[in-house]
């Protein structure tokens, strides 16, 4: 109910206009600027439609990217605890000993394991 007394609801039933045939797209009709085009030019972006022609190959982490995971996720991770339990000294060296242990020993892994290119 508004301010002035009305019913805000009754409104919207009388002034909502329900869909006509005009507003209904159809695509199983062709439109009428398409003239002769490909079928493959009607579907729009399909996944995998646009790949690129180069081989993908596996690569080792590089350490400045590695570096800049750690610190977003130490920041999101503090972000977060700030609005819970709010920031201590102990909380802000624990999460960042344990983000940097976690760094480390994916980092380690991943170098090792990465076929070399």
């Amino acid at each position: 109910m508004s301010a002035d007394g009305r019913d805000d609801e009754d409104e919207f039933v009388a002034e909502y206009e329900h869909a006509t045939a005009a507003d209904i797209i159809d695509e199983a009709e062709p439109s009428a600027t398409d003239e002769g085009g490909d079928a493959e030019d009607d579907e729009g972006a399909v996944a995998g439609s646009f790949a690129p022609e180069i081989e993908v190959s596996p690569q080792a982490p590089a350490p400045e990217n590695t570096l800049f995971v750690a610190l977003g996720v130490c920041l999101t991770i503090l972000a977060l605890a700030d609005t819970v339990v709010g920031l201590s000294l102990v909380l802000v060296a624990a999460v960042v000993l344990a983000v940097g242990l976690t760094t480390a020993v994916c980092y380690g892994v991943l170098v090792r394991t990465t076929p070399e290119s």
